[in-house]
């Protein structure tokens, strides 16, 4: 290979990568509104995992308790979910859910949850669970202030109103997984206004 070809092959490389840092990744998961989110799916609320099963199904699945539900759960509830891998044990999330339609397989002997009777699937492709941590990324003079209770999300896939402020306020990128957070409380008031919305009969 003469020297001619080898600078091709490195500016190809490096033009990929600039493309990679300043575009993001492409995808190709439609993007959602809150509300419309909301309306797709047959389960919403705050989980907390409690266990997770990769051995004895045919998909993933996790052991969560219901914390704060605003659709079609309780308070208290535990619900099993799936497919995708990579989300923590004892920790909390906003979970957007479908109730699945596929027969979720046991593919081992003596799986730890036994018999599943109601599944719920992850929606687009991940998107649809947002986790919930405490993150200093807000606004505000003090310390106390910029650190918050708070929700992750990609706001290029979850489309929040635009009365809703995210965080930081530059551009997401690779340092933040192209991801921005939003303070929890807010994020609360705003399901609970789309549920009264929807039981009043509200336009999405």
């Amino acid at each position: 290979m003469n020297s001619r070809h080898k600078f091709v092959i490195v500016f190809g490389l490096a033009l990929i990568l600039f493309l990679f840092v300043e575009l993001g990744p492409a995808s190709s998961i439609a993007p959602v509104k809150v509300s419309a989110l909301f309306k797709e799916a047959d389960l919403v609320a705050v989980v907390k995992i409690l266990s997770g099963d990769t051995e004895h199904y045919s998909v993933t699945v996790y052991k969560a308790e219901v914390l704060t539900a605003f659709k079609g759960t309780t308070a208290n509830d535990t619900i099993f979910f799936g497919p995708f891998v990579g989300l923590g044990v004892g920790s909390e999330y906003f979970v957007f859910l479908k109730k699945s339609t596929d027969d979720l397989k046991i593919v081992n002997a003596n799986p730890y949850y036994g018999s599943i009777r109601t599944f719920y699937r992850i929606m687009y492709d991940g998107f649809s669970v947002l986790e919930s941590g405490y993150d200093c990324v807000f606004d505000g003079k003090e310390i106390s202030q910029q650190c918050d209770n708070s929700v992750e999300l990609n706001p290029d896939q979850v489309i929040l109103p635009a009365s809703v402020k995210v965080f930081p306020a530059d551009d997401p990128g690779p340092l933040t997984n192209y991801h921005k957070w939003v303070r929890k409380s807010l994020f609360i008031q705003l399901l609970e206004q789309i549920a009264q919305d929807r039981a009043a009969g509200a336009p999405s």
